[in-house]
């Protein structure tokens, strides 16, 4: 029994220690193609602290970050992220950057820049996770909930992959 408790314990702080992992570049330059790359990994870290961090809280840090991940999706020669109304079907602007995030997140690490049902898989999985962390306070999307049922039975990839 205090085997388990102490693996939980450890769990949620490793948890948290990632959460706080990141921290918005300053003076970030996003003006021609070769500045791009170099931030990379930070925009992985910004996705990962924003699906982890709630809603509620370091609400000025998650507006930074909300920037920056918009400037470099904005601006990347490499990751181009498509919103199909057919498959972006939910509400909410932190949903969307979220889903835009997980595509951008997907794409820097697989380096697959042209998966459209990759990156909208990983886009919609994204949602899904910031949508369960922050359910209390974005209350109930039906079209979210359809999501997370699919993914739970293994439907999410053939029904985007029908809908691309």
């Amino acid at each position: 029994m205090k085997k388990n408790i102490l693996t939980l314990f450890l769990a949620l702080c490793s948890l948290a220690l990632v959460a706080q992992d990141f921290e918005v570049p300053e003076n970030y330059k996003l003006e021609k193609a070769g500045d791009y790359a170099q931030y990379e990994q930070d925009i992985i870290k910004c996705v990962d602290w924003l699906i982890k961090t709630p809603i509620t809280e370091q609400k000025t840090k998650r507006k930074a970050a909300n920037a920056f991940l918009l400037k470099w999706i904005s601006g990347s020669p490499d990751v181009s992220v498509t919103v199909d109304p057919k498959i972006v079907t939910f509400k909410g602007g932190d949903m969307l950057l979220i889903f835009m995030g997980g595509w951008a997140k997907y794409a820097i690490e697989t380096r697959n820049f042209k998966d459209n049902v990759g990156g909208n898989v990983a886009g919609i999985e994204a949602v899904i996770a910031f949508y369960t962390n922050n359910k209390e306070t974005l209350g109930k999307d039906k079209n979210v909930e359809k999501y997370v049922k699919m993914k739970e039975q293994g439907k999410l990839k053939a029904y985007i992959e029908k809908k691309v």
